[in-house]
């Protein structure tokens, strides 16, 4: 068999790991952050096995129903409808203002020209003609030129006025390259009725050869339209209901089906980094927050190593279940036993730790699933099962709690069933065998796993300290069997701290199960304690510093004793912490009677102090009871003062300093031992000696005479 051994480097830096951990609250803090964290991100993130693995075309081989309602945004429809919008957008133009000046400048200075050479009387008709054809600014052939010359004054003076003002017409209105043609063969449509084929054909000639495009298609504006026409369009919701019919056997699968199967997580998905930064980054938050609660409002789990561990386990294991059936199983998250989370970690950490652990599970739950209706299944009955819990002092609170929840889980679903939609009757009946079932199983899995857990974390459970506190444990036999003074002792004790416990809201079972073996350690030498002694005591012949040394033994081997019976460490910490670091002040000062210089630090017992109420209520019970037992009158007056002074004495050597006991707990706990000790040592009515009546014996009869 092979050992594996750390080095001592190894062994150094874990210690010291441990001990940062434990004693620097920003590393604690840190490391339980990132820790639970990244598990519950792995949780959240782990992929479900698909129930299909439907593409786009293949033809269904079954019917696939939706396992639950789902309302997405169909980034598949909303793209067919962006485009449709987008397609609409006709392409932008823009206008170039040279090219209408441009060509009426040239038309206008043809008309002139042509104008100009009429009206000169100096040539002929012929050269006048040929004059015509030579004007650059527009092409004039001789038929034109001849016609043009030939027409009288009134007709050139219309055809002037009316071709310029045509072409500005066609320019005002914006000519396209495609709609030039179209712009030139209506230009000989255009003229007025009046005039005659001459005038016609010379204007359409020189009009016709000015119309020219004067708007060009602008690529800029036509993205920028369409992009906001893109822009405009609504994302487009679809909504799946829980049982509809996502795709049809024998039916070709659509790409918005396979886009409706995504959604609900029934098909096999590409990993999304938007999702994985979004999702580790709520992890992280939760974990951030659950801390800080913990942290300020739970510091007894805070402190606590295995309590800390199993709260980060419950709620990694809480997601992980959610993350497996959430997905897919519409049915299936109703009969999940959610509360025993809850209702365990009230029993084995607390109250306050297990309501914030449930509620992160529960936001888990909620951002796993996008449902509302589940955060509040999850959560509500919860608080209920955690209500009837309280400190689990029986089996029967877990049967309780099964019901709180199993009510809470139907209460939840009949408020969203009436807030968001009916369902038909078969559905009424499986969600409401889901919520009872659910119930049922929080109470059973809680019972099973806080006996177990507890077993597992070395965490102290009710039903533990109750085999603890049985007469029959075979420690408490012993105890009884050799040292039946500090049996009896002890039971006094035990009254007197569960009592006191009750009053300042400490652990009652957990104060008396201590007290019954504070002083399991006196087993070993019960005759050095002067409740077993029956004759002469030994210590009258010792040196007082060795008796001192014998009475702070029993600490040590009461240790001995807990650690081979394996009592749990809550009550092992009592056993040193009856009389934390307090002087053995009747040795002490009979070394001083006896002319010695006796040092305190060898008249102390080891320790330490206690740190828990508990601890703290027993050293003073145990003090307590001592004190009174070893007055000769025990008056009301006598008892009081005797609580009094003995408690102020623990208060002042410091005794109590560790533990978290108020003022006010020290007035009440005062209070209950006075209670409980006047009731023990009240005064009895003396009664007279019994005496019992002597009857004469009746006289023999007469003897008859005859």
């Amino acid at each position: 068999m092979i050992t594996l051994r750390r080095s001592p480097q190894a062994r150094l830096l874990w210690s010291r790991t441990r001990a940062a951990l434990r004693n620097e609250p920003r590393a604690r803090a840190g490391a339980f952050v990132f820790l639970v964290g990244l598990a519950t991100a792995l949780a959240m993130l782990l992929a479900p096995t698909a129930a299909v693995s439907y593409q786009a075309g293949v033809v269904a081989d079954r019917s696939i129903k939706a396992p639950r309602s789902v309302s997405f945004t169909s980034e598949l429809l909303t793209e067919t409808e962006r485009d449709r919008a987008a397609s609409a957008i006709a392409r932008q133009y823009k206008r170039d203002p040279a090219v209408a000046v441009a060509e009426t400048g040239r038309l206008s200075a043809t008309l002139n020209g042509l104008t100009r050479i009429r009206a000169d009387g100096t040539i002929a008709r012929d050269a006048k003609v040929v004059a015509a054809t030579r004007i650059a600014e527009s092409t004039v052939s001789g038929p034109i030129a001849a016609d043009a010359i030939d027409m009288s004054a009134a007709e050139w003076d219309a055809l002037a006025k009316e071709a310029d003002r045509t072409l500005q017409n066609l320019y005002a209105q914006g000519l396209r390259e495609e709609q030039v043609s179209i712009a030139t063969a209506e230009v000989a449509k255009a003229w007025p009725q009046a005039w005659n084929d001459r005038q016609r054909r010379v204007a359409t000639s020189l009009v016709s050869q000015h119309v020219k495009a004067n708007e060009v298609e602008d690529p800029v504006a036509t993205v920028t339209a369409r992009s906001a026409a893109r822009d405009a369009v609504s994302p487009v919701q679809v909504q799946v209901t829980a049982g509809e019919i996502v795709v049809r056997e024998g039916s070709a699968v659509t790409p918005q089906d396979v886009e409706k199967l995504r959604k609900l997580g029934l098909v096999d998905q590409a990993v999304d980094r938007s999702l994985v930064v979004g999702l580790a980054g709520w992890a992280f938050l939760v974990a951030g927050v659950l801390a800080l609660f913990i942290e300020r409002f739970a510091e007894e789990a805070w402190a606590d190593d295995r309590r800390l561990v199993l709260v980060g386990i419950s709620l990694v294991a809480l997601v992980a279940v959610g993350r497996v059936v959430v997905p897919t199983h519409t049915l299936a998250v109703y009969f999940v036993p959610w509360a025993a989370v809850a209702m365990m970690l009230t029993t084995l950490v607390g109250g306050r730790t297990a309501l914030a652990t449930q509620i992160a599970g529960a936001l888990h739950i909620g951002i796993m699933s996008s449902q509302v209706d589940l955060v509040a299944y999850v959560l509500v009955p919860s608080l209920l099962g955690m209500a009837a819990i309280r400190r689990a002092t029986a089996a029967r609170e877990f049967v309780a709690g099964a019901f709180n929840v199993a009510g809470g889980n139907l209460g939840v679903i009949g408020a969203f069933l009436l807030v968001s939609r009916p369902t038909d009757v078969l559905g009424l009946v499986q969600l409401a065998t889901g919520a009872v079932s659910s119930g049922l199983l929080s109470g059973l899995v809680a019972f099973g796993a806080t006996v177990m857990l507890g077993h597992l974390f070395r965490i102290t459970t009710v039903f533990e300290l109750r085999e603890l506190s049985d007469p029959d444990h075979p420690l408490l036999r012993q105890l009884l069997l050799r040292t039946p003074g500090t049996y009896h002792h002890s039971l006094l004790v035990a009254n007197l701290a569960e009592r006191a416990a009750e009053l300042i809201g400490a652990d009652p079972l957990t104060a008396r199960v201590g007290a019954y073996y504070h002083d399991i350690g006196k087993m070993r030498n019960p005759l050095a304690f002067i409740e077993n002694q029956t004759g002469k005591n030994p210590h009258d012949e010792l040196d007082p510093r060795v008796s001192a040394q014998i009475v702070s033994a029993h600490v040590r081997d009461g240790l001995v004793l807990a650690e081979r019976y394996h009592l749990p460490e809550r009550i092992r910490e009592m056993i040193p912490a009856h009389h934390g670091t307090s002087l053995i002040r009747y040795f002490w000062q009979v070394a001083q009677d006896r002319g010695q210089s006796p040092e305190e630090s060898a008249f102390r017992h080891p320790g330490p102090k206690p740190r828990s109420r508990e601890a703290g209520i027993v050293m003073l019970a145990d003090g307590v009871e001592a004190s009174v037992r070893s007055l000769q009158e025990k008056t009301p007056e006598s008892i009081r003062a005797m609580i009094d002074r003995m408690v102020d004495e623990r208060i002042a050597d410091g005794q109590l300093d560790d533990c978290d006991l108020t003022l006010r707990d020290i007035h009440r706990i005062k209070d209950a031992f006075a209670e409980l000790l006047l009731g023990v040592y009240h005064e009895r009515i003396p009664y007279p000696e019994d005496r019992i009546a002597r009857i004469e014996p009746a006289r023999p009869p007469a003897a008859s005479q005859g």
